[in-house]
């Protein structure tokens, strides 16, 4: 992942042909995998706040379009204070290209290596 800009809640971001995350994952169609887009999501929002955060639980995430070899795409989210513990974050966002929806998700996070991470 190439982050291409990032600002409060939105990271423009392009996802590199020769990513190790595109080898077979489809032969002669490169498609960004669903996992490597929730971790990117996890990255930046970590890189917004100035720090590191590990993913704790993705309660629910949705992919309506698929992210290509070399595409740019935009991840646009919302952070809060998790209501089942004040120490983690709910991050809920979506990513889009050209004002179109690829995938929309919200996760809880914390800060990696805390006392609250693994």
């Amino acid at each position: 992942m190439e982050i291409l800009s990032i600002q409060t809640n939105e990271a423009h971001v392009r996802f590199p042909a020769n990513a190790p995350y595109f080898a077979g994952h489809f032969p002669g169609q490169p498609v960004v995998p669903g996992v490597v887009l929730v971790d990117a999501a996890v990255q930046i929002a970590g890189q917004a706040i100035g720090r590191p955060l590990r993913l704790r639980r993705l309660a629910y995430a949705k992919f309506v379009q698929a992210v290509v070899a070399d595409q740019e795409a935009v991840w646009t989210w919302q952070t809060a204070p998790a209501p089942e513990n004040a120490a983690q974050l709910r991050i809920t966002g979506k990513w889009s290209r050209d004002g179109s929806k690829i995938a929309e998700m919200q996760f809880t996070a914390a800060d990696e290596g805390g006392r609250d991470g693994p």
